[in-house]
């Protein structure tokens, strides 16, 4: 199960709920056994899926902690029903509904079974474009719900290649997060949502992210933030400053570059392709896929450096 894709509309993951750790480790194991592809079998709100204890101790349990799995997965499976989801839609339009529209505990069994919800159906199955993906492995050493839901964003926001988010107001992160009325004094929150879940991330994923406060006019305090992420292995062309847009614009303005990387198996053209189109298509793929320029000695980056001339 640990190599299980999570799949999900970028509407879900932008939705606004409030839930429980154990409770979305559940939800998660059941959405990775979801076909989401056009051409998959449909699912109903009928169908049953299931996870078991085995399954989760495997991913989401150390040996200290898995004395507590049965507790754990019956108040998860109680809570699940009622956990409620609001996902934006056109035109200033909400949709507010369940995740699950059954959810059972069975201890002789050691299993939790649960089917979703009809309306979320739509945000699980059948997906053509505009969705997130990820390795169920991939959020295992995440303790936190906040963890969890702040990497799911990054992903996301990755996906439609940005570089940072910015919430001006620190009421707008907080009902993203979930937070729902908790953390009312800035530095709880900074602590033991802002911080505790970057730091997870950073020490457990593939991700890097950061944080800057911004402050509030001529009072004391913060009223906002803003978050700067990218994927570990592109540390070497960032800075201070994260990565940025520029960064990546000077690696694909160089003329060696683009001798090297011409044939690059992700553009989209067959045979030749006008310079800028080339940049366009090269600064999204380095965001999506900079694993992919892996050649040796041309490393991303070494195009940095001004190219020596004769």
């Amino acid at each position: 199960m640990q190599n299980n894709l999570v799949v999900q509309s970028n509407e879900l993951i932008l939705a606004t709920y409030i839930m429980t750790t154990k409770e979305k480790e559940v939800l998660l194991a059941c959405i990775s056994q979801i076909d989401s592809r056009p051409d998959a079998p449909s699912i109903s709100k009928q169908t049953k899926f299931t996870v078991t204890v085995d399954d989760m101790k495997a991913l989401f349990y150390t040996p200290s902690t898995a004395k507590n799995i049965y507790r754990d997965l019956e108040q998860a499976s109680n809570r699940l029903f009622e956990r409620e989801v609001t996902i934006e839609l056109p035109n200033d339009e909400k949709l507010r509904t369940r995740f699950v529209s059954g959810c059972h505990f069975s201890p002789n069994n050691g299993e939790v079974k649960l089917a979703f919800a009809e309306d979320i159906l739509p945000y699980l199955t059948q997906l053509k474009a505009n969705f997130t993906k990820y390795r169920l492995l991939e959020i295992s050493e995440l303790s936190s719900i906040h963890s969890i839901r702040l990497y799911e964003l990054i992903v996301c926001w990755l996906g439609q290649y940005q570089y940072s988010k910015t919430y001006e107001d620190l009421e707008d992160f907080k009902y993203v997060m979930g937070v729902g009325s908790k953390y009312k004094q800035f530095n709880d929150l900074k602590k033991f949502v802002i911080e505790k879940a970057i730091n997870e991330i950073n020490e457990n994923t593939n991700y890097r992210v950061s944080v800057e406060y911004i402050k509030k006019g001529r009072g004391k305090g913060f009223k906002g933030l803003k978050l700067k992420f990218h994927k570990k292995i592109l540390d070497k062309i960032a800075d201070k400053n994260g990565l940025t847009e520029e960064k990546i614009k000077a690696i694909v303005d160089n003329v060696q570059f683009m001798r090297d990387y011409n044939d690059h198996p992700s553009l989209s053209y067959q045979g030749k392709m006008d310079t800028d189109t080339f940049k366009r298509e090269m600064m999204l793929i380095i965001q999506r896929e900079p694993e992919s320029f892996n050649r040796k000695n041309k490393a991303l980056e070494s195009y940095l450096a001004p190219i020596k001339q004769g």
